[in-house]
């Protein structure tokens, strides 16, 4: 048992950057060289920290209670997150892999880079669980942002255009800035009775 423990122990967390929008080429890649390379005993794990997100069409679509996709973006841009055995072999491995531009904590000169400390990599854990659970909850950013501007499609105000004032993503109701009389009045729509001009 103290032997497993102690294995365990080899293995730290390091911050790998890569080109943005290549982190998951870069994980196939990883995973391709180290079995290539035999090196599987000085790689335990490599994670994205990737959260839900609606782009502001699917928004749109889960308004209207239409269908929605869930894309799963990067909360880290650019950085993945390696469970290694910082050997110079496994080191070179990991910095000669296409889309791979460093190791945070690197400072070159043939030094190696300093593992993320476990209280830091937890935060980061929590931090991934915690959007999750929002998005869950119905805690989602919506494309009825204060700025945007709709056109009504129901009730007295049809066709109307205006810009959103205030909008509240757990009501899903926003207030509109109508022209009316000449002058422009703060109204409240629900979102389902507006739709973002393009």
């Amino acid at each position: 048992m103290d032997l497993e423990i102690k294995n365990n122990n080899k293995y730290k967390w390091y911050m790998i950057s890569t080109v943005s929008g290549k982190e998951d080429k870069v994980i196939e890649s990883l995973w391709n060289k180290i079995r290539t390379e035999g090196m599987i005993d000085l790689f335990n794990d490599i994670k994205i920290f990737k959260m839900p997100h609606l782009s502001g069409r699917e928004l749109e679509k889960k308004s209207r209670g239409e269908e929605y996709k869930i894309k799963y973006v990067n909360i880290y841009k650019g950085y993945i997150f390696l469970n290694m055995v910082m050997t110079d072999e496994a080191w070179y491995l990991v910095r000669n892999t296409q889309y791979v531009t460093g190791l945070i904590g690197s400072s070159g000169k043939g030094a190696k880079p300093t593992p993320i400390s476990k209280a830091n990599f937890e935060k980061m854990v929590e931090k991934e669980k915690v959007l999750i659970e929002k998005f869950e909850a119905g805690d989602i950013e919506t494309a009825y942002k204060e700025g945007i501007i709709v056109k009504v499609i129901n009730g007295p105000f049809l066709n109307q255009v205006g810009e959103i004032i205030k909008s509240n993503d757990a009501n899903e109701k926003a207030f509109v800035n109508i022209e009316q009389f000449g002058r422009t009045v703060p109204i409240e729509f629900s979102y389902k009775d507006l739709e973002i001009c393009k």
